[in-house]
């Protein structure tokens, strides 16, 4: 009897250790979860400037922006790394900012200020055919003035005043450089701290 008991109570007490092991990973859970959508952000801004950096130096070297992203790597010397996947959708498609899309405080797809630059042909021969990422060819899109993520969901933080990672937009203006309305280390907004990131 003694023995059925002592059973008993360890079975009890199993299940008490079962079910509060439950609550506090239920409790751990979204911390994590937020924690990495915070660290998928942070590169998400990291790679997004690398992009604008890159985009800044093949305007400076050769007047004009880019036709496509592939172009700042096939010139010599780069005007960029690599070509940085998306950390938010985790795909090599971004969205390009153009002249038509550049928008302005609060806007989706509005007409930026400044003059529309017109695509050129590459400054050196391109011997093969353009690829993305080496998944498949892409053709010219005009003048590249910057990117964004092609997720629409919301973000944790607030980037230029904007809470949808597709607002974001990646261009000279957003790294304090380059004509433009915003000043050093302001987006395109001109509105908030050095880096444009103010957190919720």
């Amino acid at each position: 009897m003694n023995k059925e008991k002592a059973r008993g109570y360890t079975l009890a007490a199993l299940l008490i250790g079962i079910t509060v092991m439950m609550i506090l990973i239920a409790a751990v859970l979204p911390l994590a979860s937020t924690e990495a959508q915070r660290e998928k952000e942070e590169e998400l801004i990291f790679r997004g400037r690398q992009f604008a950096e890159g985009i800044r130096i093949f305007r400076r070297r050769f007047g004009r922006y880019p036709n496509n992203l592939q172009e700042m790597m096939s010139v010599r010397p780069r005007c960029l790394r690599r070509l940085w996947k998306d950390p938010i959708t985790n795909s090599s498609e971004w969205g390009i900012v153009t002249p038509q899309t550049l928008a302005p405080v609060g806007l989706r797809g509005g007409i930026g200020a400044g003059p529309t630059p017109t695509p050129t042909p590459t400054p050196t021969p391109t011997p093969k055919p353009v690829f993305k990422d080496e998944e498949g060819p892409q053709r010219p899109m005009g003048p590249v003035m910057g990117v964004y993520s092609l997720s629409n969901k919301k973000s944790i933080r607030i980037y230029d005043g904007r809470d949808e990672y597709d607002l974001w937009q990646f261009t000279e203006q957003s790294i304090g450089s380059g004509p433009g309305p915003a000043g050093p280390g302001i987006g395109v907004d001109g509105g908030g701290p050095p880096g444009g990131i103010k957190p919720k």
